[in-house]
């Protein structure tokens, strides 16, 4: 039978506060680091203090006299390589933090140090140098090209060229909770408390490394709460695997959580991207050629810094005649790893800023341009799926510009870029556009949806809903109480959600904003089959059939004979039985086609493919180089909003990590040491309060879309705005993030050296 959201909805599309507010608000919600199970061991991981060095000798014979020293674990020993400062060479566990330190401490290590690169200028310059692991036969690789019209002539016909650079530099993962977990064993069964996106990869992870040893592990995986992942957490990481190591070998529990400094250097990081782009265009706004040359890295190991095939980004399908090339520079610091749109900010600080450039040697309102080349409908598609991204995605970029226009005040507000005002402090203001994906996860490997729910209804009327699925922080848990009460005719605070454990069920990790496009409809499945299951089961007793068996609120009714009866009177007439649900949900589902009618079978439940239209107001002191984002408009859309007020604050987050993204974050590489120097908390600078903006959010509510993942896109334009902010403001592009005091001054000197 097909599946459908409700037509007349009380809770889903409302404001609903989190459910989980008083827990984390009081401290009541307990994190992994707060698990501490009875003759627990504390664990921590010697790391290499050079960029790359070759392991000659250890000696732990000191630190195994120590006091309370209870084991160790080799990860790199001697004989092999260390590639950057904090790669693992051996974990230490002990009965106190500052014991395990002790020991730690008399551990002996030899080194011989390696030539190393942590600066991709360096790197650069020495193409055929390696300092890298694996098999590549060097540091600096020739990514893919592509070629799309003909791009000399497209730059022929252009009214106006403008080439310049762009790009943004590497940043850490800066997660309030950091990496770790704490494990425990009972015979061939591990348990793990972990900070983890994928309760149940993790548990699959660690089942898999354990398997030929003890062939028949069982691994449970909890994660109740966490503190934040932003993609850099999925999997128990070699710090997990080392705990249960250590757990085995000592038969004790041992927790092993990153400090601050190792959560920033070997947590993972936002790969680099900068590019020198040409951009041609003619005066009525029809860009005409594009090309790109760009370069990044993404730290020792190797993968692409952009989304290269995304390239010019937005614009990819309007611009007739574009080029790309990327380089990827491998160097010796820590890897990187998802962070919340993996290269869409990049590839849109390297699209949208030049567009607001070729706006200004245009001499036209940046805006007319964007309008002018905003991906078109394919009406092909429109009509075999109305919901479709591409039949719509034109009429989705006019309604969200509109309305960014509009509460922006952009017509009042822009002015030609360098006529900010008098004075030192210049007002600017810049726009920028995105897309993301956000579908359901697909079919597992043996064709089964990867994401279920179960809704359990008991004789005394309590409804709990159980998941393996986790809650970043971004209300999946508020979601999941929201979908069944809307089903069951309760209220959300009448839900029990029970989540976070791999033995609930299949669940896929949070990543790519596919959580809630997986988990809301696999809970609404879940809920109307045990709402069938308590009509099934009480209508001989109420005197009904099942079929004339309703659900009001707050009571089940009987159409035929209009008789109504309270909710938990209802399910008392279950006696000593309880109704129950499952739900599954994939991709696979969303898009399944009636071989018969050639229409979809479950139309406009979950889609996937969003866009959105971000506008950043800027104060510039140009004797300071201070920048302050004073405004921000977020217009969003997400399909079907299932809580207005959660996605709302999950496009402000998105916002005020994009706002750090522009203004403030940096890793900085010492490359005498091979060291970053900055990897804490008061010198990897993030804004506080007083350092950001008012942010208005806008959400475009299209339910006839269906479910479709918020988490990444509201992140993705925000830097380019500001960067477009701050050149609208000064008339003087600057042309690297963070746009920093430094930057904006070393612009603002190179205009004033040229006169």
């Amino acid at each position: 039978m097909a599946t459908s959201w409700p037509k007349d909805r009380r809770l889903i599309g409302k404001d609903i506060p989190r459910t989980d507010g008083p827990e984390k608000s009081t401290g009541r919600a307990r994190y992994s680091i707060d698990m501490n199970p009875k003759g627990l061991l504390h664990a921590m991981i010697l790391r290499s203090p050079y960029a790359h060095a070759h392991i000659d000798a250890i000696d732990v014979s000191a630190a195994e006299k120590t006091t309370g020293f209870k084991a160790v674990h080799e990860i790199n020993g001697a004989g092999k390589e260390v590639y950057f400062a904090g790669d693992e060479i051996i974990a230490v566990c002990a009965d106190t933090e500052e014991h395990c330190r002790d020991a730690m401490r008399a551990i002996k290590i030899k080194f011989t140090p390696l030539e190393f690169f942590v600066k991709e200028a360096d790197a650069l310059k020495n193409p055929q140098s390696k300092t890298i692991s694996g098999p590549a036969k060097s540091n600096v690789a020739i990514g893919a090209e592509a070629t799309k019209g003909d791009v000399a002539a497209g730059f022929k016909d252009a009214e106006k060229i403008v080439e310049a650079d762009y790009g943004m530099p590497v940043i850490c993962h800066q997660c309030l909770e950091p990496h770790g977990l704490v494990a425990s064993w009972e015979g061939d069964r591990l348990t793990v408390w972990a900070s983890t996106q994928a309760v149940v990869g993790t548990a699959q992870q660690l089942a898999a490394t354990f398997k030929a040893r003890i062939p028949q592990v069982d691994v449970k995986c909890i994660t109740h709460y966490m503190g934040g992942g932003y993609g850099s957490k999925f999997g128990p990481d070699i710090q997990g695997i080392v705990a249960a190591e250590l757990a085995l070998k000592t038969k004790a529990p041992v927790k092993l959580m990153l400090n601050r400094e190792e959560e920033i250097t070997v947590g993972g990081n936002r790969p680099s991207a900068y590019g020198k782009i040409k951009i041609g265009g003619k005066k009525d706004g029809t860009i005409t050629a594009y090309e790109v040359d760009c370069h990044g890295s993404p730290g020792e190991r190797g993968g692409a810094t952009v989304n290269l095939g995304l390239l010019p980004y937005v614009y990819l399908d309007t611009i007739p005649n574009w080029k790309r090339k990327h380089t990827v520079v491998r160097l010796n610091t820590g890897i990187a790893r998802a962070m919340r749109a993996p290269g869409h900010p990049q590839n849109c600080v390297l699209t949208d800023c030049p567009v607001d450039d070729l706006a200004a040697a245009l001499g036209i309102d940046p805006l007319i341009i964007r309008r002018k080349n905003l991906p078109p409908n394919d009406d092909k598609v429109a009509q075999s799926d109305p919901t479709a991204w591409l039949g719509q995605r034109n009429n989705i970029y006019v309604r969200e510009l509109d309305l960014a226009v509009k509460l922006s005040e952009w017509e009042k507000k822009w002015h030609q870029p360098g006529q900010g005002g008098k004075g030192p402090i210049k007002h600017g203001i810049g726009m920028a556009i995105h897309t993301w994906g956000g579908s359901a996860v697909g079919n597992l490997g043996d064709g089964q949806p990867a994401n279920d729910a179960t809704v359990i209804i008991d004789r005394g009327g309590q409804v709990i809903v159980q998941s393996s699925t986790q809650d970043l922080g971004t209300a999946q848990r508020t979601v999941s109480a929201i979908v069944a009460a809307e089903i069951l005719g309760l209220k959300v605070s009448d839900i029990v959600v029970r989540i976070g454990e791999s033995p609930f069920g299949r669940s896929s990790g949070s990543g790519g904003s596919t959580t809630c496009p997986s988990q809301a409809p696999a809970t609404l499945r879940a809920a109307i089959a045990a709402r069938d299951d308590l009509f099934a089961k009480i209508a001989a007793k109420f005197g009904a059939k099942k079929e004339d068996l309703v659900i009001e609120e707050g009571k089940v009714v009987d159409k035929a004979s209009k008789k109504g009866l309270d909710w938990k009177k209802a399910c008392a007439m279950l006696g000593m039985d309880e109704a129950k649900g499952v739900g599954a949900w994939s991709s696979n589902m969303a898009n399944e086609i009636d071989p018969d009618k050639k229409i979809l079978v479950n139309p406009g439940v979950s889609n996937v493919q969003v866009g959105g239209v971000q506008v950043a107001e800027v104060l510039v002191d140009v004797e300071t180089g201070v920048v302050r984002c004073t405004n921000f408009v977020a217009v969003q859309d997400c399909g079907l909003i299932i809580d207005k007020l959660t996605c709302e604050s999950q496009v402000a987050g998105g916002v005020i990590m994009g706002v750090n993204y522009a203004l403030f974050e940096d890793r900085i590489m010492d490359r005498h040491t091979g060291r970053q120097v900055n990897p804490d908390m008061e010198f990897y600078k993030l804004g506080g309060i007083q350092d950001l903006p008012r942010i208005k959010v806008a959400m475009v509510d299209m339910p006839e879309r269906g479910v479709i993942g918020i988490g990444e896109p509201p992140t993705v334009s925000t830097a380019a705005a500001v960067g477009n902010a701050v050149f609208n403001a000064l008339g003087v592009r600057v042309p690297y993030a963070p746009y920093s005091p430094e930057n904006v001054l070393n612009a603002l000197a190179k205009k004033g050296a040229k006169g």
